[in-house]
């Protein structure tokens, strides 16, 4: 990559190709510099590319402008003759689950937004820093969110001695 602050926050098989600032926005064009890939069905390395793909996602935004990455991605065809699936796509799990048009980091503040106030209030919020979200979207990421719990550190459970 070659600015070393890009460099840190993405994974290095992804190679900066170009950076475009706008008044609105910040697009960072990326593409994937893996020569192969493991099918999903059976885990067969791959490196016969099929076809190219472009990804486009919104990140954490940087000095209150939205961040895009436009990520290129290969499809490879499986080379596992006894497998289903013919083309597969590139993953970038590190950053964003499948089809997803956030990344992970940006899923996570969103969902603190959501957790801490009502799902209206955080789209507001989130629209105060440039981040176009609706109440929807946030209610269902805070369905999604678990909690980490740590069964190791409980040692005794209370009972409500009220109850209907």
């Amino acid at each position: 990559m070659k600015y070393k602050l890009i460099k840190g926050m993405f994974p290095e098989y992804l190679e900066e190709k170009s950076i475009q600032v706008n008044e609105d926005k910040i697009i960072i064009y990326l593409f994937s510099k893996r020569k192969s890939c493991n099918c999903p069905s059976c885990n067969t390395s791959s490196s016969t590319v099929a076809t190219y793909f472009t990804r486009k996602m919104q990140d954490l935004n940087i000095i209150d402008k939205p961040l895009f990455l436009v990520i290129r991605l290969a499809k490879y065809r499986c080379e596992n003759p006894d497998c289903n699936t013919k083309v597969f796509s590139e993953r970038i799990e590190e950053l964003a689950g499948t089809k997803e048009r956030r990344t992970k980091r940006l899923n996570e503040m969103l969902t603190k937004f959501s957790l801490t106030q009502s799902a209206e209030a955080a789209a507001r919020r989130c629209s105060d820093i440039n981040i176009k979200v609706s109440g929807d979207t946030l209610l269902r990421l805070s369905k999604k969110w678990e909690p980490s719990i740590d069964e190791d550190s409980i040692y005794s459970i209370g009972i409500d001695d009220f109850a209907f």
